[in-house]
């Protein structure tokens, strides 16, 4: 059994995207190549880590290393993505030991984010659910405000103008430079909708992404427009915008480094929240001079949501955009 890398074993490319797509149970019509293009991309295949045992691969675990910036101080962040266990080789302890070499090569995480609904599975890696995510459903037939278009036909001024609104907004969402916007060009499957005036883009969001996310808006770029774009589709949001709405949790967390993790909820809270230790189990903070002790989950839930603690109920909510999530 042997660990590497995509960038040391590019000849097992395409059969671990088989490996994963059998895994998610991909129709024949649609592609996780597509759909997470910037996991699977040739840029990053030095982090799609699989393994291999008689010249077959048997398992892959992709990780993509994105940031949060917060009052110009960067805390990076590393996402997992394409989980995937051959079949004959589950309930062997294989992705127990796999998963935690890849989580042991990442040393410099602020958080740790995946997206699965296997809550109890991945708690066993202190992973817990949080950062509340809010579905509307207002959709309607005839709606043409938004234009449909693509990444590839916009010109390199509307990108910047595309990366200004995704950047310049309330909630704290995953960095991005113009560069990112060409790899997010890949994931063909979802569709971009523009709003221009005076041939300046004024707003956009994107809906669809493969077969999961088919009529959902899963990345708006400035939430004030929320009637009009929540005509289009389904609409995922960190804001409350209605008063019918489903709660959801939008990823599962698990804190990184732990001098890096102090640093982010201190800035990150206005310093109205100073974490003093972290345990296996436990949070020790100090909020409103008081020494508290929590659960980690808990802590994290109060922290981002769903059910924030209401004393922190004005800042700003993390987006993690479905464009993003892996």
């Amino acid at each position: 059994m042997k660990y590497t890398t995509l960038a040391k074993s590019p000849e097992f490319f395409k059969e671990t995207i088989t490996l994963i797509e059998k895994s998610f149970n991909y129709s024949i019509d649609n592609s996780f190549q597509i759909d997470f293009a910037p996991l699977v991309e040739t840029k990053n295949h030095h982090n799609c880590h699989i393994i291999i045992e008689n010249d077959k691969v048997i398992a892959h675990i992709g990780v993509s290393n994105r940031e949060f910036k917060i009052k110009d101080k960067s805390y990076p962040i590393d996402m997992y993505g394409g989980i995937a266990v051959d079949e004959a080789h589950r309930g062997k302890g294989i992705f127990k030991n796999f998963f935690e070499h890849v989580l042991a090569l990442q040393t410099n995480s602020t958080f740790h984010i995946l997206w699965s609904d296997q809550v109890e599975l991945y708690e066993k890696f202190s992973f817990y659910p949080c950062i509340e995510q809010l579905e509307y459903d207002h959709s309607l037939d005839d709606v043409d405000s938004y234009s449909p278009t693509t990444l590839s036909e916009l010109s390199q001024t509307d990108l910047v103008t595309l990366t200004l609104i995704y950047n310049n907004q309330s909630e704290l969402r995953i960095h991005r430079e113009v560069s990112d916007w060409d790899s997010l060009k890949l994931i063909t499957s979802s569709s971009l909708f523009i709003k221009k005036e005076n041939d300046v883009i004024t707003n956009y969001f994107f809906m669809n992404k493969g077969e999961d996310l088919s009529g959902v808006i899963i990345e708006v770029g400035d939430f004030s427009d929320y009637i009009e774009i929540s005509k289009y589709g389904v609409l995922w949001s960190p804001h409350t915008h209605f008063e019918d709405y489903e709660v959801q949790f939008a990823a599962l967390l698990k804190v990184g480094e732990h001098s890096l993790f102090k640093r982010f909820v201190i800035n990150y809270s206005n310093s109205e929240i100073e974490v003093t230790k972290i345990d296996n189990m436990n949070i020790e903070f100090i909020f409103e001079k008081n020494n508290l002790t929590m659960d980690i989950s808990d802590f994290l839930t109060g922290l981002l949501g769903p059910g924030r603690f209401e004393e922190l109920s004005k800042l700003p909510p993390i987006y993690i955009s479905g464009l993003d999530s892996i």
